[in-house]
């Protein structure tokens, strides 16, 4: 009886409307380079379609009731560590929290449910040139400075619910709120033969290496490149989260 009740709350408090955004093609140029590109040279971004908001703390719950391998306690520590769901005190969300993002989630736990859901985890390539993209009617330096306000603010116990911080594209929250894994977030921290690896997830227990940067200046990309070149696929953290993206548009729920 108390489960069903707390599924129902978990359907029903505050929903939203969950969609993919279609993101047009574009350029986008690296903060880092790798040691076989040139300074200043932009990347061409395919067409792709980006969750609307982070992973919710409801929908990741969801992805557990149907796949108990990932539950809390239940997980190999090879693939997320002892921090994992740290902030869920019992065996969901707190009520207050379903349309929080989730976070203490390993890179292996955020690949999973993505692939569940028909998707996968966006590239660095992808989520960076859309996070570049401002807010409608303002400049890309509006963007610096909610990310160097958030990362020098004190950071609250609970997070708040999703849909706070939006641009020009209709998606929200890449800033202001969490980290979010990418699919290859260690690819311009590896060197020499890791690179060389045709099996990505095998080289996501390496990290380190000599790099590069487009513009130093840049300190919030800085900040940013430098979390992911410490991170490895097991870590959790209290404000790590992710998002899914794919290849065609792919219909969810409400969250």
């Amino acid at each position: 009886m108390n489960r069903l009740f707390f599924l129902m709350i978990l359907i029903f408090v505050f929903p939203l409307s969950s969609e993919m955004v279609k993101i047009p093609a574009g350029n986008w140029k690296p903060f880092l380079k790798e040691t076989d590109s040139k300074l200043g040279v932009s990347v061409k971004v395919k067409s792709f379609y980006l969750d609307e908001y982070p992973v919710t703390q409801k929908e990741y719950f969801e992805f557990l009731e149907v796949n108990p391998e990932w539950k809390k306690g239940k997980v190999s520590p090879l693939f997320a560590d002892g921090g994992y769901l740290g902030d869920w005190k019992g065996k969901g969300p707190d009520q207050n929290q379903t349309n929080s993002p989730v976070t203490y989630v390993s890179w292996f736990s955020a690949n999973a449910y993505c692939q569940w859901k028909g998707k996968r985890l966006p590239k660095e390539s992808e989520w960076e040139y859309v996070a570049n993209i401002p807010p409608t009617g303002k400049n890309k330096k509006a963007v610096e400075t909610v990310i160097l306000t958030w990362y020098g603010e004190q950071k609250p116990e609970y997070l708040p619910s999703v849909g706070r911080y939006k641009n020009g594209f209709g998606v929200y929250d890449q800033h202001g709120m969490i980290w979010e894994w990418v699919f290859d977030f260690n690819n311009t921290s590896v060197t020499g033969d890791s690179r060389q690896d045709t099996d990505l997830e095998s080289s996501l227990f390496c990290g380190g290496g000599s790099l590069k940067a487009n513009d130093f200046s840049n300190y919030a990309s800085y900040m940013r490149y430098g979390y992911r070149a410490g991170l490895k696929g097991w870590y959790t953290a209290k404000y790590l989260g992710f998002r899914c993206a794919s290849d065609k548009k792919i219909k969810d729920n409400s969250l």
